[in-house]
């Protein structure tokens, strides 16, 4: 049996044998490896032992793996983190090999990630999301759904029609923090108790709020895609639409199939190869990998961090089954790789407030680099392209304060030196010479439009928190048709926003749905 070869980078580290009576010099030298790893992988480290650099799965007797998992425990209290996962499986006879997640031991604030919920209306997104925070069954009638709902409409027709973000905090040992709470719910308890949390965003589901959910997707820096499907009505169009839209994002996907309890096992099985056949699309073009046991889960982590497999999990709300090994998969999940936070900070507002004894205040998305209390940034543009020096005054994540944040955290900002009536969504916190854009150049492709894309078409675009029609002003290729892709330029109708080359964004209108890549800034 053979890994992939060991690379320098990552999170992930193979050892064939740390042996007994290690000298001081070597317990530092490993520290300093840990910390490096645990660097890369943003909190967490996979360690492998019984492995060799090249991947060649060697295996340890019990008690030689037994000495090294000691050592390793060792090297962990020097860099205050912690084993949260082990695994031993017996390669050979009398070999074995130990897979074990090394997590760092509480800071300031959590390890976050962000997992997008998506799927058909009526999948049982909202569902699973209470199943997984509560720690409770569903009555088969919406009540874990109904304690979920952020509004009371959503309670009444069962829908999401807004974005609701919960969070899920796991400790030390992989346990869930909610359950332990008087209020399951309560964001800044969960925070404070956890040493990681998985933030749920739930999207909804249905066509109508197709543009809340792409903003959703686009402006929350979410690390993970969960596709959510039901087993009465399958994989629909809408969870095919959803399904492509976070692939061609290059976002890692998996999926959870709910109410099994209600079908038998051959509708489960139609509904797999459909999902794997749909995978195999070009654009899409991953593999599925079922998991059904615990011994499955570090295996399906690593591939669908490769954005080629897709792992399919099999879960009931009602009576509780396979809950159990998501939540677990859940606790595994490894964060993204974020930009380093010395880059230029740059953050997309989503929400602006006014706060009693506060003053003005905004949700944002730290897409690069780190935002700290006391920083000067510019905010803007402004309908003139202009940006406005503001200071920050406090930062909370979950509701809970903290010194500063880096690049992938959603946060609230107390901003001083600009009152809430001249902020606006889509609006970035940023410094140098920043510069609101009107006119940009982008590669598209049509996935889906009922006829042919002319000059002078106009489309809402979508990227980060941004929403707004830009004009097609010219088409190199003359006419775009589903399928189609071409160089464009396209100009903002209203007012300027502050876009950068690289960034992806969607643009949609009535049934037709792009993706576009900026290439360069006009004007």
């Amino acid at each position: 049996m053979k890994l992939p070869k060991e690379d320098d980078s990552g999170n992930r580290e193979y050892k064939l044998l740390i042996p007994p009576n290690i000298n001081e010099q070597r317990l530092q030298e490993l520290a300093t490896q840990l910390k490096y790893r645990l660097e890369e992988g943003g909190g967490e480290a996979f360690y492998i032992i019984g492995v060799d650099n090249e991947g060649t799965v060697i295996g340890l007797p019990e008690n030689e793996l037994n000495e090294s998992i000691k050592n390793i425990e060792k090297v962990c209290e020097l860099v205050n983190a912690k084993i949260v996962y082990k695994r031993i499986a017996e390669v050979k006879k009398d070999r074995y090999v130990a897979e074990l997640l090394i997590r760092n031991h509480r800071s300031s604030i959590p390890i976050q990630i962000n997992v997008a919920i998506m799927g058909h209306v009526n999948a049982g997104k909202s569902t699973l999301t209470g199943a997984l925070i509560l720690g409770k069954l569903d009555d088969g009638n919406g009540m874990l759904r109904a304690q979920v709902a952020r509004y009371l409409h959503e309670v009444i027709t069962g829908r999401t029609s807004s974005i609701t973000l919960r969070l899920l905090g796991f400790d030390d040992s992989g346990n869930s923090v909610n359950w332990k709470l008087r209020d399951p719910l309560d964001e800044a308890e969960v925070a404070l108790n956890s040493s990681k949390v998985i933030r749920l965003i739930d999207l909804g589901g249905h066509e109508r709020y197709l543009r809340t959910t792409l903003k959703g997707l686009l402006g929350y820096e979410v690390d993970y895609v969960m596709l959510v499907i039901g087993a009465d009505d399958g994989l629909s169009a809408m969870g095919k639409e959803h399904l492509a839209i976070a692939s061609v994002l290059k976002f890692p996907v998996f999926a959870v199939i709910t109410k099994v309890d209600k079908y038998p096992e051959d509708r489960i099985t139609r509904i797999i190869n459909e999902l794997k056949s749909v995978l195999r699309i070009p654009g899409i073009n991953r593999l599925a990998m079922v998991v059904n046991e615990e011994d499955e889960l570090s295996t399906a982590v690593m591939a669908m961090r490769t954005n080629k497999v897709v792992p399919i999990f099999k879960v009931s709300n009602v009576t509780g089954y396979g809950l159990d090994l998501l939540r677990k998969f859940l606790n595994m999940l490894q964060p993204r790789p974020k930009l380093k936070s010395s880059d230029t900070p740059l953050v997309y507002i989503d929400e602006t407030y006014s706060v009693t004894g506060v003053g003005t205040v905004v949700l944002g998305s730290v897409v690069r680099g780190r935002v700290a209390t006391d920083d000067q940034l510019l905010i803007g543009p402004d309908n003139k392209g202009e940006f406005k020096e503001v200071r920050v005054k406090s930062i909370q994540v979950d509701h809970v304060f903290t010194d500063y944040v880096n690049s992938g955290t959603i946060a609230t900002f107390a901003l001083q030196g600009i009152n809430r009536e001249d902020l606006r969504k889509g609006m970035v916190m940023t410094k140098g010479k920043p510069k609101g854009v009107r006119t940009f150049k982008a590669n598209v492709i049509v996935l889906h439009h009922p006829t042919t894309i002319k000059t002078g078409y106009v489309s809402t675009i979508h990227l980060y928190t941004i929403r707004q029609a830009a004009r097609f002003e010219n088409i190199t290729k003359g006419l775009l048709r589903t399928g189609d892709s071409s160089e464009v330029v396209l100009h903002f109708l209203y007012k300027p926003e502050y876009v950068e080359k690289g960034q992806i964004f969607i643009f949609r209108e009535g049934r037709t749905r792009g993706l576009g890549v900026i290439t360069e800034i006009l004007s």
